[in-house]
This record gives structure tokens, sequence and C-alpha cells, in this order.
């Protein structure tokens, strides 16, 4: 029994494989590609844990661990029968931490994995006065389904007509699933960019404004995550004018990234794009289609930051998903901390109720001091 560092990714990824709950971020050549990569392996009785985190400071005051949350790389349990270990093993994280000067710990618990896991994760950081923030995953049910199904019952009609337009339009979607392809499409690729991220107003933007570091970062994914990383796209008339970047492992399908060209958007390559994955995850047995997240629910008075991108993704009958992310003070420091998140979340989350001109300053200041210790944010 106890907490150690992982120093065998084959051993590291041999749990990950046969785990009901794993996600791709949990295998170790994706996560531990972060210099500050903190790999923890328990051993409860005949149980093991993964706890992948990463080691981060916050102002250069205080020591924070999260995992990658908002890829549900949580605790890891290596069997079903391991639930019933899972407290124990968070005990000793925390003793463990603790003894490392750590002054909070941050993870999630992916409530669409299993209620039993979710719950046991929720009550050990709920006893422990861990702050509970909750953010809805936008996800599409395409387990035990047929895409018929889908497009009969969860498409609206507004959904299905765009898509067959784009049809009608000449819209076709490819599949580019190795690095020549990649590398074939990169103009077009780099050009969706420019234009997504002029119209959303963020150019300059890193990675996508920089055509060698994004054509660098999709080839170095590839080679790495090989079949498990893919890129999407919709076709007109010889051109790659929308892409998404779809990551897919243990029945989940995930959109990384999304990009498409100002210009062509009355082609409607958008809704051919996810209408095709859509497909793709009935056909090959993905139990989930995952599409971003928010921080608001859909039925709440306060409105989405990005209400364009909600309602797009609504006519196409995504669920909300409630994903808990808890942040659990270790020191008298680490609390500070809670309270520090607790009011960023509440700026951020109504921030739609602030004038644009001040909300750009308040969102430059969270990017600021908050990407690197921030998975990557769907946006």
């Amino acid at each position: 029994m106890g907490v150690c560092l992982a120093k065998d990714p084959i051993a590291w990824n041999e749990i990950v494989e046969r785990s009901p709950y794993s996600v791709l971020h949990h295998k170790y050549e994706f996560y531990s590609s972060n210099k500050n990569a903190l790999a923890l392996i328990i051993r409860e009785r005949d149980h093991r844990f993964l706890f992948p985190l990463i080691n981060e400071e916050l102002f250069r005051a205080f020591r924070i661990v999260t995992s990658p949350i908002y890829y549900y790389a949580s605790i890891l349990p290596d069997t079903e029968k391991a639930i019933d270990s899972l407290s124990v093993a968070l005990d000793q994280v925390a003793c463990f931490l603790q003894e490392m000067k750590v002054d909070c710990l941050s993870t999630c618990a992916p409530t669409f994995r299993s209620k039993r896991y979710a719950t046991t994760v929720d009550s050990w950081f709920k006893e422990h006065k861990a702050d509970v923030q909750i953010v809805y995953a936008h996800m599409m049910r395409t387990g035990n389904t047929t895409f018929e199904d889908v497009w009969k019952h969860k498409f609206e009609k507004h959904a299905r007509n765009r898509i067959r337009k784009a049809a009608r339009n000449g819209v076709s979607v490819t599949k580019l699933d190795t690095v020549e392809d990649i590398c074939l499409w990169m103009d077009d690729i780099y050009s969706c960019n420019v234009s997504a991220l002029k119209r959303q107003g963020r150019w300059g933007a890193y990675p996508d404004s920089y055509k060698e570091v994004s054509l660098s970062e999709f080839v170095s994914a590839k080679k790495q995550l090989k079949e498990h990383f893919n890129l999407y796209g919709a076709i007109y008339c010889g051109r790659l004018i929308a892409y998404m970047v779809i990551q897919e492992y243990n029945k989940l399908m995930q959109v990384g990234k999304a990009m498409s060209h100002t210009r062509f958007l009355d082609k409607y390559p958008n809704e051919a794009l996810v209408a095709n994955i859509a497909r793709e995850a009935c056909e090959r047995g993905f139990d989930w289609f995952e599409y971003g997240w928010d921080r608001v629910k859909r039925t709440e008075k306060l409105p989405s930051l990005y209400s364009s991108l909600q309602k797009f993704k609504f006519k196409f009958g995504f669920e909300e998903v409630p994903i808990l992310i808890y942040r659990l003070g270790l020191t008298r420091k680490g609390r500070a901390i809670q309270c520090l998140y607790r009011h960023r979340d509440f700026i951020v989350t109504r921030g739609v109720y602030i004038p644009k001109s001040l909300r750009s300053l308040f969102l430059k200041f969270y990017a600021a001091k908050h990407r690197e210790l921030e998975s990557y944010l769907y946006t």
C-alpha cells in the first residue's frame, strides 16, 4: 500500500487500457509530455489507481496540482471493483501531497463514465470541504443506437435541412488520418484558422495564428497518438473550408478543435461535419460524442458567453452532462486559493453582463494568470 511516482510507461498504460473509466489523456505519452507532470500510482490492497497530475506554481507563492480536468483525466481505478477502495486511495494522495508541501488539489468527477464512481469521488471531496464547481459537457449519446435514430430523434428539422443543403452544395467530408493528409491540406487548414480567429476577435491567438506551429502540433499529435487522433475536413470545390480535430478513445469521441472559413459558412460545412462524425460514432460503437462544454446551463437565466455556439450544438441534440470540478485546500494557503478561484469563476461566468470592452480585460487577465493551470479550453 502507498503512493509512488510512476517510472514505467508500459505498466502505466496497461492499467489505462484495462480500466473501464480511462480517457485518452490518461495515456502516459499524452500526459507526460508536460514538463511539470506528476504521475502518481496508488496501491491499495489488490488494486492500483493512477492519478495524472500537473504540478504548478501560482504567483510563485502557491503550489497547485491539477489533473487534465477538461479532458476528464481524474483519478483512475484499474477495475470497477476498485471503486470500493477509492476513498482510501484519495486519503493516501492527500497525505502524499501534503508531505510535498502542495497547497491545493484540483480534479473532476466524469459523471458520464459511472454514477457510482462519480458519487464516490464527490462524497470524498465534500467530506473534506472542497469547493465544487459544475460545468456542463455537451454530449450526444451514440452507444446502442443507429445514426438513423439520431437523425430522426436528436437532430432538429432546421439542422437536418442544413445538412441536406450542404450535400446539395457539393460539400463532402473527408478524414485526414495520416501525416501526409494533414500536410497536404495545411494551407487550407491555416486559412480556416485565420478566418475563424478574425471572426471571433481572437487574431494572434497561439498556436492557431502561426502556420508552422500549428502544423508541428498536428503532426506531433498524429505521430504520438496514431489512430486516436484525426482531422475531419469539409471539402468544397477542391478546398477544405472547415475542419474538426477529433480525439477518440475508450468509447468517447471528443472535438478537440473546430475551425471554419467565414466565406463559406453559407455552404453549411460545420453541419456536415457534425453529422458525419455522429454517424461514425454510431457505426463504430462509441458511447458518447462530446463537443465542448459551457459554464452555464441552457435553462438558466444567466446566458452563455458563447451563446451562438451553444445554440448550434443543441440543434443536434447534444445533452448537458454535469461535470463536477473540485478544489481542495491542503494547507492554510490552499484554502485561500479556493476563495480566489471561487471569485474568479463568479467573474468569468457573469462576464456576459459586463460591457464588452471591460469584459475583454477580465478575460485577458484570466487567460494570462491561468493558462498554465487550466487544460485546453474549447472556444
